[in-house]
């Protein structure tokens, strides 16, 4: 298969040499690149990897099977409605949509390879050469995906349009494609144009969160969506206005070749399909080419800046005294408190692995709260507020709920990748490891559950009126003694200090759904007395007296409790 796509690639030599590119240099390059491609796992595998030393096999195999199924959302709006033109432009929108955000995702490592710079620009190989295999291997990696991921849609088109239909769209796509990678490239240059390298990746990795939000999203709202579109009839017009919009131009021109169809928007639509992407690729490359391999070098950054970067993070002018230095000198009492309080807030911000893996929580919440809102949109507004006045469960479900998100957090408060930095709590003098641990856990609790809580109090106040005080303390202190008891029951290591592959290796599924049944059981508790204020307040004192009982049980954690990693 790589020897297909370079021989394809490579195809229009002719327009290469014009630009100035070396074809010898440009093909070993491009085959080397793919080669090494064949030998890195994939995220699958990267795990199996890890458990055997046997050399990986057809990694691109199983990222060609998840981009397959994945492809079975572009099937949405062909089934929306027999309009042609509305199908292919939301279609398009779909295509380029994802495409551009998987370069940023899951390829950032071909698009910003700053080895290349140390390997391949010392040799005697110009940047037009350079960066055009850069853009080469983009799009073999993306022809791997492309391909896969438009077939279900080229299943569903053969059987309800005519075969010539199918093989338009399949000259339309690689156009699209190299318009997103054009896009993305912009993107990129514009965000190293205005940052610095530090910030750079700190963007990708906001960008790879919002990404797995709305590929979350998009299967829980499409559906809902395609029933108001069907019912209200939603056709795009031919409108010279649309042509400002891409996806519209890939639409116009499927539908110019498809159905002959000659009209001059379409055809103007069909022109900038075609001359459009080939044009942004050949700005790219003969212009952006030096501005991007200066920028590129700039992405390993220089030790001494990430230094003096961290300096200033570390140790802030003692003159400004910022937020979490106050907070931190009220919540804490002891120094080793304060040394688990500062380093888990300072993780929870820097880590990407742990931005990666909590983060997305709250963009699941906040796609659950719209799913809720399409459930009660034809409810008058005032209706609502008055059901909430009659019933205050709502509100004590949403208390609940709002400590979801530090629950996740919770549970990746002892992983991390660089878990051989944690050597530094055993050549310390630390008496009582608990201490650690009970700051980290009050700086989770006032990051992760602090707003969402208060929120979810104003409202319960607000709408409930001060006799529903003592279930929203009761929801707050449950909420406290749910997080110390799973604390004191799971968390046996340091913050970041186990290894990933190793938790997931002794995890015991059983006991983690234990863990989990902790916060359902304490809730229905809670649910089957909160209409009983009497009974909610002695639950309140005993739920007050269980987090004061069980945080200093954490608090207390000797090295007898402490897994010491080798």
């Amino acid at each position: 298969m790589n020897r297909l796509l370079v021989h394809i690639l490579l195809s229009p030599r002719f327009f290469y040499r014009k630009l100035g590119v070396n074809i010898a240099q440009l093909k070993a390059i491009l085959s080397t690149k793919l080669l090494m491609d064949e030998r890195r796992p994939n995220s699958l595998q990267q795990v199996q990897q890890k458990k055997s030393d046997k050399p990986t096999k057809a990694s691109t195999l199983g990222t060609m099977i998840m981009a397959a199924f994945l492809g079975i959302v572009f099937i949405f709006p062909l089934l929306l409605t027999n309009d042609h033109l509305t199908q292919f432009t939301l279609f398009f929108t779909l295509l380029v949509f994802f495409l551009s955000m998987m370069l940023i995702t899951d390829f950032t490592s071909v698009l910003i390879e700053v080895r290349d710079n140390l390997i391949i620009l010392p040799k005697p190989v110009n940047e037009k050469t350079f960066l055009l295999a850069r853009l080469l291997h983009i799009i073999a990696h993306v022809s791997k995906i492309v391909l896969p991921m438009c077939l279900p849609s080229f299943i569903y088109l053969s059987f309800n349009i005519k075969w010539h239909g199918v093989i338009v769209l399949m000259l339309l796509i690689p156009f699209s494609t190299l318009l997103s990678i054009f896009i993305i490239n912009m993107v990129y240059l514009i965000i190293l144009k205005i940052t610095t390298p530090e910030k750079f990746k700190t963007i990708i990795s906001y960008i790879q969160i919002v990404f797995s939000i709305v590929v979350y999203g998009s299967y829980q709202l499409l559906p809902r969506l395609m029933k108001d579109v069907i019912s209200n009839q939603f056709i795009i017009p031919q409108k010279s206005i649309l042509l400002f919009c891409p996806p519209y131009w890939f639409a116009g021109g499927w539908l110019f070749l498809y159905e002959q169809h000659f009209t001059p928007i379409l055809f103007s639509a069909f022109l900038l399909s075609i001359l459009i992407p080939i044009l942004c690729i050949w700005l790219v490359i003969k212009y952006f080419a030096p501005a991007f391999t200066a920028k590129l070098s700039l992405i390993s950054g220089s030790v001494t800046d990430e230094i003096s970067t961290l300096h200033k993070k570390v140790l802030p002018n003692k003159k400004s005294r910022p937020f979490k230095e106050q907070l931190v000198n009220i919540l804490t009492n002891t120094n080793m408190q304060r040394m688990g309080f500062l380093h888990t807030w300072y993780m929870t911000a820097r880590s990407r692995d742990f931005k990666m893996k909590v983060y997305p929580s709250i963009g699941y919440v906040i796609v659950l709260l719209v799913l809720s809102l399409f459930k009660i949109k034809q409810r008058n507004f005032a209706a609502i507020v008055d059901s909430l006045k009659v019933d205050i469960s709502y509100i004590i479900t949403g208390m609940y709920f709002s400590g979801f998100i530090l629950l996740i957090a919770l549970g990746q408060l002892k992983i991390s990748a660089k878990w051989k930095a944690s050597w530094i709590y055993y050549t310390t003098p630390i008496t009582t490891p608990g201490n650690i641990i009970n700051g980290a856990v009050k700086a989770l609790i006032i990051k992760f559950f602090a707003i969402p809580g208060l929120i979810v109090f104003i409202v319960g106040i607000t709408v409930g009126g001060i006799a529903q005080l003592p279930n929203l303390l009761l929801c707050i202190s449950n909420q406290l003694f749910i997080t110390y008891l799973i604390a004191y029951l799971s968390i046996n290591m340091f913050p970041f200090s186990e290894d990933e592959l190793s938790n997931q290796r002794g995890k015991n599924f059983l006991y983690s759904m234990m863990i989990l049944l902790i916060p359902v059981c304490i809730g229905g508790m809670h649910y089957l007395f909160y209409n009983n204020i009497p009974i909610v307040i002695i639950m309140l004192c005993l739920s007050a007296i269980a987090v004061w009982l069980v945080h200093g049980s954490v608090n207390e954690l000797s090295w007898s409790k402490i897994k010491i990693k080798a």
